[in-house]
């Protein structure tokens, strides 16, 4: 009859991911998020990249769990079932990155309360294109290249990472509403305009993070929410080249 200690051949488990220590880290990560968002507002010129460092930080955090404490890369949204995935959400998808960047819901309000041509303005200048020469209108491609890359970090940062960690805290949709706020402010950096503007303008990134954030909790496929923001910017911007 053996005498070993049982406990002393289990494995050791890896501690459960809804920990507290994981609630201090993403409140830091929510409140650096926070802390550089509002640097870049205050001064666009001398800070307004400095909430890129907020970014990296988030995925260096995500990522190490699946590096470093053998998490699944499922956790972060790498998985197969992308065609089984957009079935359940392809109204989603046509919604946001289709409807709603052809007829923005925002400016429809705005034009109904005379803040058309400025929420347009305030939209065009956050892009630092001058659609109105042929110089800008090459530069759209340039946007095009770039966003396929930012649109993968902020699906990593905002979608996998914040919402999805807050979301053991706080619920899914009270973490799709914050991330969502945040998302959206974050694009105001660099911008300018009066209140009734800005407050337009976050409320039309907030949606897209809101349908971007559905899509996300109801698949956990980031290959499927990033070419959903991908299709919602190439969508959006071709909207204003061609028809806005």
């Amino acid at each position: 009859m053996s005498t070993s200690n049982p406990e002393a051949v289990r494995p050791k488990r890896e501690p459960a991911p809804h920990n507290r220590k994981a609630l201090y880290l993403l409140t830091l990560l929510i409140a650096l998020m926070f802390f550089t968002l509002v640097l870049g507002l205050f001064d666009g010129q001398k800070y307004g990249q400095l909430y890129i460092f907020a970014y990296i930080m988030t995925i260096v955090y995500a990522i190490d769990g699946p590096l470093r404490r053998n998490r699944p890369w499922s956790d972060l949204g790498f998985k197969r079932g992308f065609g089984q995935d957009f079935r359940r959400v392809w109204y989603y998808f046509g919604i946001d990155a289709l409807l709603f960047q052809i007829l923005p819901p925002t400016l429809g309000v705005a034009f109904v309360f005379g803040y058309y041509n400025q929420l347009l303005q305030e939209i065009t200048g956050r892009l630092s294109v001058n659609f109105g020469s042929i110089e800008g209108l090459s530069a759209v491609g340039g946007l095009l290249a770039a966003a396929l890359v930012l649109t993968l970090f902020e699906e990593v940062v905002f979608r996998v990472t914040i919402q999805e960690r807050l979301s053991w805290f706080i619920g899914t949709p009270a973490a799709i509403l914050f991330t969502s706020v945040i998302f959206g402010l974050v694009h105001l950096i660099g911008t300018s305009g009066s209140l009734p503007v800005i407050l337009l303008d976050v409320a039309g990134v907030a949606i897209d993070g809101m349908f971007f954030g559905i899509i996300y909790a109801k698949t956990h496929n980031l290959a499927l929410t990033w070419a959903t923001h991908y299709t919602a910017d190439v969508v959006g911007l071709m909207a204003l080249v061609f028809i806005l």
